[in-house]
């Protein structure tokens, strides 16, 4: 639609007030979601007993003759409004496990519990920020490589320096290892969580088969691109005792030292056909920090691994889908990670490698596993999350089901996106005002929370 056109359904639509509210409604129903959904169908209710029809809805009745649903995804690029509900499900699912609410007992804040960061290993120097005592060096000091070249790097890249992470010598990066260790890295997790019981089974004396008596390991973790290209994990790892409640004879020194030597020793095969020495490993680059009690510990360790769940393979989502090598013309990457996925299309025509599926997965530059992975005993789950606030938004609206009744559903997928860009220009203005009065109401609260606890200070000051 130009934009003369654009106007003029803008006043059609203001001139039908009745309509625009309904479609107003509906697409408040998605949190003026970018890209949604549209359906069309019915659905009716019908009393289990006696076969009669209690509610009925059909989009025949609708302004667009559709329904609007939310897409649902959870990448910040592809969507932002439905990737803020996704964050905002990733943080409560996170702080469930460290503080308890949502079903999970309040007794788990008391547990031991670590944050824990894993990089990958160096696969060819790369463009770094370094810094010594808080002063920040030079990127490399220099030293010649195997082709020729002198390996070096005097300036001081700011945060958002392109250059970080790309490779001084293109190549002495090994392009291969790294989108074969991204594929591999949902097994090396695996293995490590194993390691890490075995570990403490060494510290209780017990056989492995038989830690489960003692203590039972829980965890979150996600999982993020470096500016390399390859993957890192961040996860809170928690020790329950064997009902759930605190493990005997052990506390979060022992589960520190435990997931330390766990990661130091784990290491997983390179697929059959990898044609590389060793296995896959962590790097050297290893954190395990014990969190503390207190709510705003808890409170920052939510939010620092669930800003993570939105984000993509890069920041500005030029792969947030499945591609074809051809089409990297079109998407305007970095040499670097062209050359990565161009490297996983290549490995996915390789025989031996088929059974990864490198192909299907070049745009993750080779990574196959969920972002987002917990233990079933850590917390709660996305679908009890958004089965609560489904409750919650029917009960505002004063609706009440019969929990005696059957659904009688009809629906069928019409398109994506808004109808023309009237509707999406109106979206992303409601979209945008929502964003704004949503960080006034966290600036508000975080003032108030402030405000509270240098009250609080002052009176046991002066009691």
């Amino acid at each position: 639609m130009t934009g003369d056109a654009v106007v003029e359904y803008l006043l059609a639509r203001a001139a039908d007030p009745v309509a625009h509210a309904r479609w107003a409604e509906q697409a408040r129903s998605t949190g003026w979601c970018s890209c949604p959904v549209r359906l069309s169908g019915s659905t009716a209710r019908v009393d289990a007993g006696t076969g009669e029809v209690t509610s009925a809805f059909t989009t025949a009745d609708e302004p667009d003759g559709t329904l609007l649903k939310a897409c649902g995804q959870r990448r910040a690029t592809a969507c932002p409004s439905c990737s803020v509900v996704y964050r905002s499900d990733a943080y409560q699912l996170v702080a469930a496990g460290l503080r308890g609410g949502k079903g999970v007992a309040e007794a788990v804040a008391t547990l031991p519990r670590v944050f824990v960061t894993l990089t990958a290993p160096s696969f060819g120097p790369v463009h770094s920020r370094r810094e010594r005592a808080g002063i920040a060096r030079p990127c490399h000091t220099g030293r010649p490589c195997p082709h020729g070249a002198r390996i070096a790097c005097d300036r001081i890249h700011p945060p958002a320096d392109p250059a970080l992470g790309t490779p001084l010598c293109s190549a002495c990066f090994d392009y291969r290892a790294t989108v074969l260790w991204n594929a591999s890295a949902t097994e090396l997790w695996r293995r490590t969580t194993i390691a890490v019981r075995r570990r403490l089974a060494e510290r209780l004396g017990v056989p492995s088969r038989q830690v489960s008596r003692h203590a039972r390991v829980s965890y979150l973790k996600v999982v993020e691109y470096q500016a390399r290209g390859v993957v890192h994990v961040h996860a809170v790892v928690r020790l329950d005792g064997p009902d759930g409640g605190p493990p005997v004879g052990m506390d979060v020194t022992d589960l520190a030292v435990a997931v330390t030597a766990a990661a130091r020793a784990a290491s997983a095969p390179w697929p059959p056909g990898a044609l590389i020495g060793g296995a896959a490993r962590w790097g050297d680059q290893l954190d395990v920090r014990p969190i503390g009690g207190t709510d705003a510990t808890d409170r920052s360790v939510a939010g620092y691994i669930a800003k993570y769940a939105t984000k993509s393979t890069d920041g500005l989502g030029r792969l947030d889908h499945r591609l074809h090598p051809s089409q990297l013309a079109t998407l305007d990457l970095p040499e670097h990670l062209a050359r990565l996925v161009r490297t996983a299309w290549e490995l996915g025509g390789e025989d031996a490698l088929s059974g990864l599926r490198l192909r299907a997965w070049a745009h993750t530059l080779g990574f196959r596993g969920h972002w987002l992975t917990k233990s079933r005993a850590y917390s709660t789950t996305f679908g009890a999350l958004r089965a609560a606030r489904v409750l919650h938004a029917a009960q505002r609206r004063g609706e009440a089901v019969d929990p005696e009744s059957i659904a009688v559903k009809d629906w069928r997928f019409v398109s994506r996106g808004w109808a023309n860009s009237g509707d999406a220009l109106l979206a992303a203005t409601a979209a945008a005002d929502r964003v704004e009065a949503r960080r006034h109401a966290r600036q508000d609260r975080h003032d108030t929370r402030t405000q509270r606890e240098e009250n609080h200070g002052q009176a046991a000051a002066h009691p």
